[in-house]
């Protein structure tokens, strides 16, 4: 039986679904954390998160990319459907949900780059625009307003679509009366929207299938490990301002 090293933060983000599928998997695997960005040289592509899984006979599997992770492990522990068709459609609402993702990765990261090349001490990270006394600091709260509005518009897009989506499902979940990867994918979604205070649009009332199938998950005790396991504030562990 293989061994799983995951090499990740220990907050949501990009690895959420790859824990959750370990442990539904019921794999032999630990987290560990990196020396970021000490350690970056040492990865095959300087980014994280990366999977290391040590085989029966000794050899070393290494990958590296969220999704291409993601894929390897949900095909390894039958997180995919057998019908190339529901494959295919699977992926197609894994894509949709990366929306999401990267747009929450993409607020973070901007507040990372900022406070690495210019400090933390800006009025831009608290104030909106037009309180601002500097051009820089408007900027900073003007590209903050811009990605925290991309993110919503893309939450709205894919609640819709998807609430209809889910509306036709003979059951709670995607495909099929069990958990797939599509499933598992949002509600990373849904996780790492809430670790940084936007969930005000996943609304029972408007969007009931979707939020059915989050609270199905969540009565799941594989998933509800590693969420509250890992259920670190990303504005706290890389030192944000919130």
């Amino acid at each position: 039986m293989s061994k799983f090293e995951l090499i990740y933060f220990p907050i949501h983000a990009r690895g959420l679904s790859t824990r959750i599928m370990l442990q539904i998997g019921k794999a032999d695997w630990v987290n560990t954390y990196p020396d970021w960005p000490m350690e970056k040289p040492n990865t095959p592509y300087g980014r994280l998160p990366v999977l290391v899984e040590t085989k029966e006979d000794g050899s070393k599997f290494t990958l590296v990319e969220s999704r291409a992770i993601e894929v390897y492990l949900a095909n390894k522990f039958g997180l995919l459907p057998n019908d190339d068709s529901e494959k295919a459609k699977c992926l197609e609402y894994v894509s949709q949900s990366f929306d999401l993702i990267e747009g929450y990765c993409n607020v973070i990261l901007f507040k990372v780059r900022t406070r690495n090349e210019f400090g933390i001490d800006h009025e831009g990270f608290h104030k909106k625009p037009e309180e601002c006394t500097t051009n820089f600091d408007f900027y900073v709260a003007q590209n903050l307003v811009h990605l925290h509005k991309v993110l919503s518009n893309s939450t709205e897009f894919f609640l819709k679509k998807h609430e209809q989506i889910l509306s036709k499902s003979k059951s709670v979940y995607y495909l099929g009366d069990s958990i797939t990867y599509a499933d598992i994918a949002l509600y990373q979604a849904y996780a790492d929207l809430k670790t940084i205070d936007h969930i005000h649009q996943f609304d029972s009332a408007k969007y009931p299938n979707v939020m059915k199938l989050i609270e199905t998950l969540e009565s799941n005790k594989d998933v509800v490990a590693d969420v509250e396991k890992y259920d670190v504030n990303p504005y706290t562990y890389f030192n944000l301002p919130q």
